[in-house]
């Protein structure tokens, strides 16, 4: 007998997720899912932490904050028709290749050249990324849609989210472990 936490079966949420699992076109969605969480998680926790560090000043992070929204306002009455005409397992690979290569090149700059590494290119890095992200959203959302068989979507939606808050959760626990038992100079290399 299933077990109910919340008035939702246990089980039925563990079988339609192993079921979704089962299928190759998801499970490779969810992997590629939760790995880009956890960069994007990392490289978030790192930017708002250097910053803070190096400027003390809360408006930097306000900032931050404000630069990463403003993507998402002017993309995502676009972004539909963008995903429509494009093949959308490309899409995605484009759009995290293109956030990988922004965050790689800051990376380095603050790796190779930390006294050159400015707070515009942090913000700039979060103007590109974010644009990268929230054009990513929709196209997730829409792939999920055209591999899911039809009634199997909400059990694929619950797969993806979990993939989501798996990703950031590891991401925010591997930036906590790195910074507490290897320093600052560790766990800033992680930023890239």
């Amino acid at each position: 007998m299933p077990r109910c936490v919340a008035g939702f079966s246990v089980f039925f949420y563990s079988e339609s997720m192993r079921t979704a699992l089962q299928q190759r076109p998801l499970r490779l969605v969810f992997i590629a899912n939760m790995v880009s969480m956890l960069g994007s998680g990392m490289n978030m926790a790192g930017v708002f932490w250097y910053a803070l560090q190096v400027t003390h000043s809360e408006m930097t992070l306000s900032t931050l904050l404000i630069l990463q929204t403003i993507p998402a306002l002017l993309l995502l009455p676009i972004s539909g028709v963008i995903i429509d005409r494009e093949d959308r397992r490309h899409l995605l690979m484009w759009l995290d290749a293109i956030r990988a290569v922004v965050i790689l090149a800051v990376g380095l700059v603050a790796l190779l050249e930390p006294a050159k590494l400015q707070l515009w290119h942090l913000y700039a890095m979060f103007l590109l990324v974010s644009g990268a992200f929230w054009m990513f959203w929709p196209t997730v959302n829409a792939l999920l849609q055209e591999l899911t068989p039809a009634g199997d979507f909400l059990q694929a939606n619950t797969l993806l989210m979990a993939g989501v808050q798996g990703g950031f959760f590891s991401a925010a626990r591997s930036w906590g472990l790195s910074t507490t038992t290897s320093g600052w100079a560790a766990s800033s290399s992680l930023i890239s």
